[in-house]
């Protein structure tokens, strides 16, 4: 039997348990880079390639990327002094 004064010992309430969601969402495609961004990123790279062949001097960024534009995309890009430098 219990003391005067004591309460009776109760179990400790059980959380209510639900079904875990199910996460039915498919798997994200991959994304990878467009043919336009791929491009840029050739570019880029033919590009910093040149300036690294002219032995790192700034100020023909316009001229490198216009070389590695008509390299890689096969255009002839017609060359004026306002791109020599800038």
């Amino acid at each position: 039997m219990r003391e005067p004064g004591m309460k009776k010992k109760t179990a400790p309430k059980k959380a209510a348990t639900r079904p875990a969601k199910k996460t039915a969402t498919p798997s994200a495609p991959e994304r990878r880079p467009g043919p336009a961004q791929d491009i840029h990123v050739r570019i880029a790279a033919r590009a910093h390639e040149l300036y690294e062949q002219r032995g790192c001097l700034d100020g023909y960024h316009l001229r490198d990327w216009l070389e590695a534009e008509r390299e890689i995309l096969g255009h002839p890009v017609e060359m004026d002094k306002s791109s020599e430098r800038i």
